[in-house]
């Protein structure tokens, strides 16, 4: 069984909450801009979010003049107003919480930014903003340090929000899949409706397939950069699905340049599901020293059925010491002799 449990990571505004107030970033870019900074809005936004507290965000800012620096200490030291459940919002965190998942918030959020309500937030383990890393979101390092800080196991885990670049690219090219939400609560419930159909994490699954959705090829696939391990040393690689009672065959395929992504063997792909690995079939496969005993007494494998060989190869495979494995490959070998002597009668 799989240590880690399965991770939801979840921006807050515009995927979990909305805020009566415009966010700070946006007000700063908007006050420096009254009085004459035309400093790029990404340096200002990036000042903003990443500052621990007001003080270093001024600081960080260095107005040039006394005007934009009282306009932008006005917006550091406003009030933040109050933030609103979004639609969906706690019946999705609720929901994955009872499947066994855990819940992260990550947050773009700077100083003075309002918290969680509280019906969100009993189902938060952890809360991780920008300025916990002097990193914006957009940053595919904030991303990368995540899942170093947080211990995730990113086979089995899922940013959601609603920003393309934050909760998007930036994720995908720090190999952990995404799905994209928008404010009117349809795609909350989706997700919702997906988790309880998928039900919680089966004992031997590997990995949880539940990306965006794009073309390739002129299929439908999930885009799945958590799984690169998988195909870096094929071109595809076959896995079992299950959604609850729903099973099938998956194929993760190798794209140049671009993310991996999965497809289903036949029919489509639920929307969210658990990948199993194919069953370990090294067990079965003959050892170097026995192949060589074979290959010197002309004898094979392949005459014997498949419980037989497995059969055979278990004995082996199981023995304590070196003699018992000698023993037991001179054993085979005599029943392959006595096998074929018989045969050619």
């Amino acid at each position: 069984m799989y240590d880690r449990p399965p991770v939801l990571i979840v921006d807050a505004g515009g995927t979990l909450v909305t805020r009566t107030r415009p966010g700070l970033a946006g007000r700063v870019v908007r006050a420096a801009r009254a009085v004459g900074d035309d400093r790029p809005e990404r340096e200002v936004r990036a000042a903003v979010l990443t500052a621990a507290n007001p003080d270093a965000c001024l600081r960080a800012l260095d107005p040039q003049s006394p005007a934009a620096r009282a306009a932008v200490l006005a917006e550091l030291t406003a009030d933040p107003g109050d933030a609103m459940i979004l639609p969906g919002a706690q019946e999705l965190l609720r929901t994955a919480i009872d499947l066994g998942w855990r819940i992260i918030v990550a947050s773009n959020a700077g100083p003075g930014t309002p918290p969680l309500p509280d019906e969100l937030g009993r189902h938060v383990s952890s809360v991780v903003e920008s300025r916990d890393y002097g990193l914006v979101k957009e940053d595919p390092r904030f991303w990368a340090r995540l899942l170093e800080e947080e211990k995730v196991d990113v086979r089995v885990a899922l940013v959601v929000g609603d920003n393309p670049v934050a909760d998007g690219k930036a994720p995908e090219a720090a190999g952990i899949q995404s799905r994209l939400v928008c404010g009117d609560g349809v795609a909350r419930e989706a997700l919702t409706a997906q988790l309880r159909a998928a039900g919680s994490r089966p004992e031997q699954a590997a990995a949880v397939v539940a990306g965006h959705h794009e073309r390739w090829a002129g299929r439908d696939v999930i885009v799945a950069p958590h799984l690169t391990a998988l195909v870096t040393r094929v071109t595809r690689a076959r896995l079992r699905f299950s959604a609850g009672p729903v099973t099938g065959t998956a194929v993760v395929v190798r794209r140049r340049a671009l993310p991996p992504v999965v497809v289903a063997a036949g029919g489509p792909l639920p929307e969210l599901a658990w990948l199993h690995q194919p069953p370990d079939r090294r067990p079965y496969q003959a050892p170097a020293e026995l192949k060589e005993r074979l290959e010197r007494e002309g004898l094979s494998l392949d005459g014997l059925s498949q419980a037989d060989r497995r059969h055979a190869l278990s004995m082996i495979r199981e023995a304590r010491s070196s003699t018992a494995v000698s023993e037991r490959m001179a054993d085979l070998v005599l029943f392959l002799k006595g096998r074929e002597k018989d045969g050619s009668k």
